[in-house]
């Protein structure tokens, strides 16, 4: 995914450094997202932010972690294809698995709360 254009925007607001780092942060988000696992988390934190805005962040990270706590998750925001993707790679993962989902998902969580956070100083600027 070009993330360039997106990015570009944020220069005046959060500064051409910082941007920089973000957009670095995204391709190897994206590039390293050659397993399976970390499309559906992807994928998920994409459905939940379409869906509720930056509060989606912390419904995905939610989501997450009760998934790899083995607890019962409701999903129905997401993407029907997503949500199956999600809980096949998730429900029954092994420990390192579910470690690095908490990481991966920590990560991307962070990387997308910046832009939102960026974009919305933009808008109100």
């Amino acid at each position: 995914m070009n993330w360039r254009a997106l990015l570009d925007m944020l220069v005046p607001v959060l500064g051409a450094k910082a941007v920089e780092g973000l957009h670095g942060q995204l391709e190897s988000l994206t590039q390293g997202a050659d397993e399976g696992w970390k499309k559906a988390v992807l994928s998920l934190l994409a459905d939940a932010v379409e869906k509720h805005g930056p509060a989606g962040i912390q419904i995905a990270q939610q989501a997450i972690h009760d998934l790899l706590e083995g607890k019962p998750v409701e999903i129905d925001w997401a993407d029907l294809a997503t949500a199956s993707d999600i809980m096949a790679h998730l429900q029954n993962a092994e420990a390192d698995k579910k470690s690095a989902a908490r990481d991966f998902m920590a990560k991307a969580s962070e990387t997308v709360g910046v832009i939102l956070s960026g974009l919305i100083k933009g808008l109100v600027a």
